[in-house]
């Protein structure tokens, strides 16, 4: 009888409808909008929850986002407006952004996707050994769920995306395959880094398994998108279950117990190899990929919903020659926290209220990784002021060259690119 009560008490405290209601706008509108609120003089926080209202109907490009953040009266609104641009990179650019020109005829096409696997392959071929930073920006949502105030009365609210974290860590591509630094057991805020969303595979790995699938596939031609100063060719994927290397996992699911109650043994993740699909942009004289998503497709009922990957790719200065690096991913995550209402026993269908988990990552400070080494005469010595530099632990000189996209033939096992969420505290 109590639990029935406290049903019934705690749905009689549920937020309005609206309270979740977001409106929807163009890239066009929103500037306009962000421009009045400018000439209006608008506070920080004013704009920030002005734009937590909203969900973009187009993709808001990086160089867009650039500018209007830069007019932005703070920190607040400048954090909402890059959750709101991270959320649309799944889709189409503004009209404005897609070139009139015709559509390539298929001897063309073939072209272009010959050109753009002879990249894939030569790109990993020709990168060096290297380290760069990778900065993330965590943001979660809060869905609508119980909060005990100090009287013991209970609330169900709702936060929309908000930042919950940072990190700064170095990553290491060596041999072809991509090394974290150990990430610190607290966050900025306090939180442990061994929840929330991670992302693995960005480096490399990723163009390889993800054109290598969709050549499994099926490719077929998208769109012209306007870039800097030329048009890019846009392909659009599809990779089914069985021809996949993506994996999706989410840590952890109580099984039968509240979160209260169970015990380590209860505890189980979710992982799955998930068909997927998704665009790549590409240089159409080149093969150079520009741009590239992915995006799974999940059963609605199962514990992740929805998750997908966004990476931008742009010209890095390594060791005094120019590579095409990520400069910037996206990763979003949509799963049950399986955290039960306050007081309330979780039946073992229980999966909770869906949380989005959505990560922001700059990679920057790209350098060489490696040793100087410098052959002297025997009776030279070195200048006490242009010492070598020191040479870290196993040192290597040589990359493994990768096989080529078109034969390779990887195990369905392989976990090349993936995603992990893991549930809040």
């Amino acid at each position: 009888m109590r639990r029935m009560i406290l049903l019934a008490f705690v749905a009689a405290l549920v937020l309005p409808a609206d309270s979740q209601q977001s409106t929807s706008i163009t890239v066009e509108a929103l500037q306009e909008a962000l421009a009045t609120s400018e000439s209006a003089h608008s506070a920080d926080a004013d704009v920030a929850r002005q734009l937590s209202g909203m969900v973009l109907t187009e993709r808001l490009s990086a160089a867009r986002l650039a500018r209007l953040k830069a007019r932005l009266p703070g920190e607040k609104s400048q954090q909402a407006l890059v959750a709101l641009a991270d959320a649309s990179v799944f889709l189409a650019p503004p009209a404005a952004e897609i070139p009139a020109n015709p559509r390539p005829d298929p001897a063309a096409l073939h072209q272009m996707l010959a050109s753009v696997v002879n990249y894939v392959n030569t790109t990993l071929r020709q990168l060096p050994n290297f380290m760069a930073t990778r900065d993330t920006t965590r943001f979660e949502d809060r869905p609508l769920q119980d909060i005990q105030g100090e009287v013991g009365m209970t609330t169900l609210i709702y936060l929309p995306l908000h930042v919950v974290g940072r990190s700064n860590v170095l990553v290491t591509y060596r041999d072809g395959h991509e090394i974290l630094e150990k990430i610190p057991a607290k966050s900025n805020g306090g939180e442990s880094q061994e929840r929330g969303l991670f992302t693995e595979g960005v480096f490399g790995p990723i163009l390889s398994t993800v054109v290598g699938d969709a050549l499994k596939g099926q490719i077929t031609w998208s769109r012209w998108e306007q870039e800097a100063k030329d048009a890019a060719a846009v392909f659009h994927y599809t990779v089914p279950k069985e021809k996949s290397h993506y994996s999706v996992g989410f840590c952890c699911v109580s099984i039968g117990k509240d979160n209260e109650a169970a015990k380590p043994e209860d505890w189980h993740s979710f992982a799955e190899v998930a068909a997927y699909h998704g665009e790549f942009a590409f240089d159409p004289a080149s093969g150079a990929i520009l741009r590239i998503t992915l995006e799974s497709d999940m059963l609605p009922d199962e514990v992740v919903s929805r998750n997908g990957l966004m990476v931008e790719y742009g010209p890095v200065d390594i060791g005094g020659k120019s590579y095409i690096c990520p400069v910037r991913s996206v990763s979003v995550l949509l799963a049950h926290t399986t955290k039960p209402p306050l007081g309330i026993h979780a039946p073992e269908s229980y999966k909770g209220p869906a949380k989005t988990f959505l990560n922001d990552a700059v990679f920057e400070k790209y350098r060489r990784f490696g040793s100087e080494t410098r052959i002297l005469p025997g009776n030279s010595a070195e200048p006490a002021n242009n010492l070598p530099a020191p040479v870290p632990e196993n040192p290597t000189s040589t990359t493994p060259q990768p096989p080529p996209v078109a034969p390779a033939e990887s195990p369905k096992t392989t976990e090349i690119s993936s995603l992990r969420g893991g549930s809040p505290s």
